[in-house]
């Protein structure tokens, strides 16, 4: 009798193990497939994660309103130009074009169809891009000037600072400076409404660049046009990014002087939303910031150019002079594709550099140009690069006019850019 429940208490304890241990695995196996488990595999196409929950509508992004100008402003028309960048924001965020013609007064007039194009090209632009360039984080500044009003009717400027986490580098803030947005607003029945828009940034004026008319019809053909070459252009970018891996790509040049890659990022990073007050400044001032990162960077200015005008790289005042000689200004310092002439075509003595090298080679001090049916519209100074595991996924620019800061340049939709690779300089 004693032996059988012996027998039975062993056979309890037996199952009792068991069923501890079924329960502890079964667990465990839940805690290792839940959603905030650091040991769910990620896909590799950011694309391909579970959406996340849009902003509620009404959401705003502004962050401040500034400039003694904005007292001139109703509450009205500030709350108009408002909605309008939130309605912006939330499209950019989540890569989800909005409808924004509803805020004009003509759903269907150019200005509104212009607006909406280059918001449906920006998003699509970034959808095609390798890096999730959707936002974790928006958030943006006003400064109302320029103001004028007559009877309902008022025209004004309102400069746009915006501060933008980008999903794949969420560690980072960008930030754009001195945004150009100009609105005329008219008042009827109570309401004001956008009679008409113009905003001074790469994805708007791709499109005001080449539309000369045609309307809805003409401006879809333009974005389509647009998507398609920066599809191309994506291509060869891949191409690129794959040599760089492999470690090929690239012959570097031998110059006499080395370029200070140190110095030349201290005053890109100093000066990139301010104006250096030892320099000449110019209404477009983003190759004359460029220069001048090369100049600090310790890349002599150069006279001598007798061959062509644009063999010269000088600004020793603010008076235009070709001479050969140490004084004035010359293009090539100020214009984004007279500078290009002179770095592909200078072999005696100053600035030593390549052109149209491969991208992701690109070290701070570097300068990249982009552009719209060319790489000819606007300079960028590279400040470093960003890295996933290691492995660069991305180049970081500064910039003047318009002011940008740690942004990647991934997030343009120029489809044309050339990297101006800087050694140093000859003898």
């Amino acid at each position: 009798m004693k032996k059988k429940i012996l027998i039975r208490k062993i056979i309890v304890f037996i199952l009792l193990v068991i069923l501890i241990v079924f329960l502890f695995l079964f667990f465990k196996e839940k805690e290792q497939i839940a959603p905030d488990s650091p040991n769910v595999e990620k896909p590799d196409n950011p694309s391909e994660e579970v959406s996340e929950k849009p902003d509620p509508v009404g959401t705003s992004y502004l962050n401040d309103i500034s400039g003694e100008a904005s007292d001139e402003v109703s509450e009205e028309i500030k709350n108009v130009i408002v909605e309008f960048l939130n309605v912006y924001y939330n499209a950019i965020k989540y890569l989800k074009e909005n409808d924004m013609t509803y805020l004009f007064l003509d759903p269907n007039s150019e200005d509104a169809l212009i607006n909406q194009t280059a918001l449906s090209l920006l998003i699509e632009t970034r959808k095609l891009k390798p890096n999730d360039l959707s936002l974790a984080n928006a958030k943006y500044d006003l400064e109302f000037s320029n103001i004028s009003i007559s009877e309902d009717t008022i025209t004004l400027t309102v400069l746009e600072d915006n501060y933008l986490n980008f999903k794949f580098m969420q560690d980072i803030e960008s930030r754009v400076y001195n945004i150009k947005n100009e609105f005329t607003l008219q008042k009827v029945d109570d309401t004001y409404k956008i009679v008409n828009y113009n905003k001074v940034q790469d994805f708007y004026v791709m499109i005001t660049d080449v539309y000369d008319g045609g309307g809805k019809e003409r401006l879809e053909e333009i974005e389509k046009d647009y998507l398609k070459t920066i599809e191309e252009k994506l291509k060869e970018d891949r191409e690129d990014y794959e040599q760089f891996l492999n470690g090929t790509g690239i012959t570097p040049r031998t110059c006499d002087h080395t370029y200070d890659r140190n110095k030349a990022l201290e005053h890109a990073l100093k000066w990139v939303d301010d104006r250096d007050p030892n320099w000449t400044k110019f209404d477009s001032n983003c190759q004359n910031f460029a220069s001048q990162v090369l100049y600090e960077g310790g890349i002599p200015m150069d006279y001598i150019g007798s061959a062509s005008r644009y063999l010269q790289w000088k600004l020793y005042s603010d008076s235009y002079n070709e001479n050969e000689v140490a004084d004035g200004y010359v293009y090539t310092w100020t214009y984004v594709p007279y500078f290009y002439t002179y770095a592909k075509d200078n072999t005696g003595y100053g600035l030593c550099a390549d052109v149209d090298v491969n991208l992701y080679y690109a070290e701070a001090g570097d300068i990249i140009h982009v552009g719209t049916l060319r790489p000819t519209r606007h300079a960028l100074v590279v400040i470093g690069d960003y890295k996933i595991d290691g492995k660069t996924v991305d180049i970081l620019v500064n910039s003047n006019t318009v002011d940008l800061e740690n942004y990647p340049i991934s997030a343009y939709s120029y489809p044309y850019l050339s990297l101006i690779k800087v050694y140093g300089w000859n003898e």
